[in-house]
């Protein structure tokens, strides 16, 4: 899968990891770490929906993308930002990943209860104190081993309700990868 990347698209990467290194507050996005591990747990979900909150200039879309792909699967993303939208469809139809990523305008507190056969989801959205309202949202749609993998959960602030709750939460497995700001990673029991 990653030895597959077209040339489009790695030049699409390359370009936005240069404009996160230059101006990271107007947009925000994954490591390629964060990114090429996010590809390998979509490819190990089971049949559902894929979905992301927050895509921001699209960077985590296009490495998703490549799970969508070869699922056989569309990944949703969403953003309330109109401009970063716009972003995220241009930079992901200059990837060639159009085909395999729709991207909607809107509340992610509202897609993520669109949906009731949650296979993948990733929530990466503002202010990161939301996410706590993503998880119980989301968690009940999951299927069976369906993974939430929610980023930024250790900064700026620690959401220790957040942490506390995945790890008493029976429905769920879950680890805080230690990834610059902290992903945690929710699997459906």
């Amino acid at each position: 899968m990653f030895h597959d990347i077209s040339p489009n698209m790695q030049q699409v990467m390359r370009a936005l990891e240069e404009q996160v290194a230059r101006d990271q507050p107007s947009l925000r996005s994954v490591s390629v770490d964060v990114g090429r591990c996010l590809s390998l747990l979509a490819m190990a979900a089971p049949q559902g929906t894929f979905l992301e909150l927050g895509s921001s200039g699209g960077y985590s879309s296009l490495w998703l993308s490549l799970a969508a792909r070869a699922r056989g699967v569309t990944l949703t993303t969403v953003d309330l930002d109109e401009k970063k939208v716009a972003l995220a469809r241009e930079n992901i139809s200059r990837a060639g990943a159009a085909g395999s990523v729709q991207v909607f305008h809107g509340d992610a507190l509202d897609y993520a209860t669109r949906f009731e056969q949650i296979a993948f989801c990733f929530s990466d959205i503002e202010p990161p104190e939301h996410n706590a309202k993503v998880y119980e949202k989301v968690v009940p749609r999951l299927v069976p081993g369906g993974w939430l993998v929610i980023d930024n959960v250790t900064s700026p602030r620690i959401q220790t309700d957040l942490l506390n709750r995945a790890q008493t939460d029976t429905r769920v497995d879950c680890v805080l990868l230690p990834f610059p700001k902290g992903d945690l990673v929710c699997r459906k029991c």
